[in-house]
Formats: C-alpha cells, sequence, structure tokens
C-alpha cells in the first residue's frame, strides 16, 4: 500500500437537506409550474451538494494531495503541504455549533485523527466511529512508520 486517502463521511442532516432541495424543485416545477431554469438550478445545487467531498491522499514518499471529489471521482485535486509528523495521534474532542441568529448551540462529539510535529498539528479526520478513527491511524502509522498514540486507552 502505497498511500491511504482520508475522506470524511457526509452527515446525515447533510445528505437530507440536499435530497430535500432536489425534491423542492423538483415538486415546485410540477405542481407551481415554476421556471424550467430555477428547476434545474436547484436541483443542480442540490446535487452538487450530495455529491462534493474533500479528502486528503497521505503517501508513503509524503508527496501529499488534497482531492475534491464529485460523487468518489477526482474534479480537482492539489498539493498538501505538509511536515512529516513525528506521531499520530487518535483522541475524542467535543465540538460546539453555534447559531448566529438564535444563539442555540449544538455540541456533539468526534473521534479525531491528527498528525504532531512540535507544536503543530494538522487534522486528518474526523469521525463517529472509534473503531474506523483507529484503523486509519494505525494504517497511516504502519505506512509513514511513526508511532500512534490512543488516548481512549489512558
Amino acid at each position: 500500500m502505497n498511500s491511504i486517502i482520508c475522506k470524511e463521511p457526509k452527515t446525515i442532516p447533510n445528505k437530507l437537506f440536499s435530497i430535500f432541495i432536489m425534491i423542492f424543485a423538483i415538486l415546485s416545477f410540477w405542481f407551481e409550474k415554476s421556471s424550467l431554469l430555477t428547476t434545474v438550478l436547484f436541483f443542480c445545487m442540490g446535487l452538487i451538494w450530495l455529491g462534493y467531498t474533500k479528502a486528503f491522499k497521505i503517501t508513503k514518499d509524503f508527496m501529499n494531495e488534497e482531492l475534491y471529489l464529485f460523487f468518489g471521482l477526482i474534479i480537482w485535486k492539489s498539493k498538501l503541504e505538509l511536515k512529516f509528523p513525528d506521531y499520530i495521534s487518535v483522541f475524542n474532542a467535543s465540538f460546539v455549533h453555534r447559531e448566529e441568529i438564535d444563539g442555540d448551540e449544538t455540541r456533539f462529539k468526534k473521534w479525531v485523527v491528527r498528525f504532531f510535529k512540535d507544536n503543530t498539528h494538522f487534522t486528518v479526520l474526523k469521525l463517529d466511529d472509534y473503531n474506523k478513527a483507529l484503523k486509519i491511524a494505525n494504517d497511516l502509522g504502519g505506512l509513514l512508520q511513526v508511532e500512534v498514540y490512543d488516548t481512549s486507552k489512558e
């Protein structure tokens, strides 16, 4: 194995929102007789929202790339400037999302895979599933021959 692609999955609300936009576009055309241009625009917006993903390709020779995918097909890639890590860490982190309009807060926890070099870090992945995060971290550690710290054991 010469490379590993790290891609965060789409959340269920993102998938539902994009499907809702596409269904809304079709129904508004069907029942409201909205213009074809508006229908196509909204449908394409939902399709792009559903299919767009960003990923990182980490290679053994550390010539890494940032990938922009559309339903799994690479539409753009660029060089990812990273320092070779001293170690890789897997840990559980809490995140807060604040709504600016009404001030509501949503708290959620994710398992994070990070590269650490001296006092800097780079977040490779955030996942809900601990086992998937640990597997990817161990695969990256094996690929790059660096130590993996699993903080869930502490």
